[in-house]
């Protein structure tokens, strides 16, 4: 009797030691087409904070944090490639007469992380989270809570997520110096959450730090590339956006490299990632003022 083989190959996966099997990290081209954002800035500060998962919602701060000025804002489109509304303020459950900043939207829209130096906090900065029933109202959102586990003494800012559906674990990550302010203290953390939705105790993530000021992780949806900003030596400015990668999410990160394409003299930062990883938002000052730019890149199929 004939025994016929079959040796199925899938092109790009990786086996991991738990039995797991994780997407290899895809290539990408250079960032290109750099533009301003010209639906949100104006003669204010404006600094990227996220994107929604269905590309139709972009968070940004607004404002002074010298002056208590910053606030988080939300533009809207109704569709892929349409014309971006005119931005809308979040309500006072999120913003506060103090400075309020760095939001993120979960993936199922019901959830807006953040950051705030408003009073009750353990810190300077510290870490809130809020929700809202229905994922579409800008309105909706409810009073935030604080991450109490996640705060420190110190400065706690700039959180992002990504689920790792093979896991089953939604993984955190966030800047932080538990000791002081905002200063080339500021490293990188990673926390997890647990199975009752609170956050586990968060510790450094040493692959991505440096001895200056790290800022604003942003990781790819599916946790196999993170861009940050970082005051780090070898960029082209005081502050630049570097990108690491990793094969699976087992791995550890790879030695960050500059982002190609988008760093200029000025300061860059505040890197925000669409989910379908090909168009960049953040924050430069090359024009002079605080203002937010887009660019975009190509997925490289093939052999890298």
């Amino acid at each position: 009797m004939a025994v016929r083989v079959v040796v199925c190959c899938f092109l790009g996966a990786l086996v991991l030691s738990g039995g797991g099997i994780a997407s290899a990290a895809p290539h990408y081209s250079d960032w290109s087409n750099i533009a301003p954002f010209s639906a949100v800035n104006t003669s204010a500060l404006e600094f990227a904070n996220a994107i929604s998962k269905d590309g139709l919602t972009f968070y940004f701060q607004r404002g002074d944090a010298s002056v208590n000025g910053e606030d988080i804002w939300v533009a809207q489109r109704d569709r892929e490639g349409a014309v971006w509304g005119a931005p809308l303020k979040l309500p006072t459950t999120v913003n506060s007469g103090f400075n309020d900043r760095a939001a993120f939207e979960s993936p199922d829209g019901h959830w807006l992380y953040f950051a705030s130096d408003r009073p009750g906090g353990k810190g300077g900065f510290d870490l809130y989270v809020s929700w809202r029933q229905h994922t579409h109202d800008d309105t909706g959102w409810q009073s935030p809570t604080r991450l109490e586990v996640l705060n420190t003494a110190g400065f706690d800012s700039g959180p992002t997520l990504f689920e790792d559906e093979l896991a089953g674990a939604l993984h955190m990550y966030f800047v932080s110096n538990p000791a002081g302010p905002q200063n080339a203290a500021v490293d990188i953390y990673e926390s997890l959450q647990n199975p009752d939705g609170s956050f586990a105790t968060a510790s450094k993530v040493p692959a991505l730090n440096s001895d200056a000021n790290e800022g604003r992780p942003y990781v790819r949806h599916d946790g196999l590339e993170i861009f940050f900003n970082s005051a780090r030596a070898g960029g082209p400015g005081p502050a630049d956006i570097w990108v690491s990668t990793r094969e699976s999410t087992a791995d550890t990160w790879t030695t960050p490299q500059l982002a190609q394409g988008v760093n200029t003299a000025a300061v860059d930062n505040t890197p925000a990632l669409s989910w379908d990883a090909r168009t960049l938002y953040f924050g430069s000052v090359r024009t002079g003022n605080a203002d937010i730019f887009t660019a975009t890149r190509e997925k490289v199929t093939g052999k890298p």
